[in-house]
């Protein structure tokens, strides 16, 4: 079983390696490598390693405590597609749930593209779809939101 932990230094080549493996969901990372080095040392990336230290999963996200609004976004989500439906994604998305209570925050956000089918997944662990934008491209995405 995976162990979800805080990401640190070292695993960043590893998050990195599995990110853009999964470019075909997640878009280019190689723009956002120095970006996602600044969110570990923030603490704000969670990782799945199995008891061998391998990283099959991450989730990167952002804590916003704003005056009138305190919530959460959730940047990425990625397991690795051989540990797909175990179980990893729903233990990392709790664990920014966990993380973003005790930080004081009321909400999670976040943003997929509508033709993913992540979307099944964030509907079947307790997320509310509020609408759909259009992203810089002219892509659709789908906002979902978790109350706390």
């Amino acid at each position: 079983m995976a162990k979800i932990l805080e990401a640190i230094n070292e695993d960043a080549p590893h998050i990195i390696a599995l990110a853009e493996a999964n470019e075909h969901e997640l878009g280019p990372i190689s723009k956002h490598k120095s970006w996602l080095l600044q969110q570990i040392d923030r603490g704000e990336v969670f990782v799945a390693k199995t008891p061998e230290g391998e990283v099959v999963g991450f989730v990167s996200f952002h804590h916003k405590h704003l005056r009138e609004d305190q919530y959460t976004t959730i940047y990425y989500l990625c397991t690795d597609s051989t540990y797909q439906r175990h179980g990893i994604g729903k233990r990392l998305m709790q664990a920014v749930a966990v993380d973003a209570r005790l930080y004081g925050n009321r909400r999670i956000t976040l943003k997929c593209p509508t033709q993913l089918p992540a979307n099944h997944f964030y509907q079947s662990i307790g997320y509310t779809l509020e609408g759909s934008e259009t992203d810089r491209e002219g892509g659709r995405l789908n906002v979902w939101t978790l109350s706390l």
